[in-house]
């Protein structure tokens, strides 16, 4: 006990002393994920704020006992760690290590001038109106030089509480900052390769949950 509180102690005063960089979160979204329509699905996980797009946790399977933890910041720092599966299951703060903290500068943003975003009519499932929306690039030049076709995006009803997700399809992974996008949870995202024959980065909704979590930056990493 005596060790437990010594180590509190330490940890309230390193607090005191330095000034971390602290990211919150309050939700906790689940996926089954394909990276084709053939291939195994895998579970994958995201950490948001529901105030405050700026910054996310992307969570995959590493190996049986441990996830990769892929942290991103708009203002370009990113980190890729590995964590225990219990203890990212179980712990209320996680702190990064220095080691594994990238500063990207120049981080690309979004260019209206390149991509096409598109509110699509409602989409019906079993019966139940979604709204959905797509993002493709405008040049076909580009579309076939990253074999992408259409990156679709269909809204799960009654999310409008939360920030619109853009970052599942790979190449259009950018900061999009279009104001007309729907709020709300992605219920399923998928690509089309360019030739729109092949369907690629299928995410189906699993199921989300409002959590209480902690991400840390130790001062010294600056």
């Amino acid at each position: 006990m005596k060790d437990k509180i010594g180590l509190l102690f330490f940890l309230f005063c390193s607090f005191t002393i330095y000034s971390q960089k602290n990211y919150s979160f309050n939700y906790i979204i689940e996926y089954n994920f394909q990276k084709n329509e053939t291939s195994k699905p895998e579970k994958r996980y995201l950490l948001t704020n529901s105030e405050d797009d700026s910054y996310s946790v992307y969570v995959y399977e590493e190996d049986n006992l441990n996830f990769k933890m892929d942290f991103k910041d708009e203002k370009g720092i990113r980190s890729i760690s590995t964590i225990d599966k219990n203890d990212f299951f179980k712990a209320e703060t996680m702190v990064l290590s220095c080691e594994n903290i990238q500063y990207q500068k120049d981080k690309r943003k979004y260019d209206s001038a390149r991509f096409d975003f598109i509110n699509k009519k409602d989409t019906l499932i079993n019966g139940i109106s979604y709204q959905n929306y797509e993002m493709k690039y405008r040049k076909n030049a580009e579309s076939k030089r990253y074999n992408r076709g259409i990156s679709n995006y269909i809204v799960e009803n009654n999310t409008d509480f939360h920030p619109p997700l853009m970052m599942f399809s790979s190449i259009f992974d950018v900061s999009a900052t279009s104001k007309n996008r729907p709020n709300g949870i992605a219920k399923e995202i998928f690509s089309l390769s360019h030739d729109k024959k092949q369907y690629e980065f299928i995410y189906k909704l699993s199921q989300f949950a409002k959590i209480q979590k902690f991400l840390e930056i130790p001062a010294e990493c600056d």
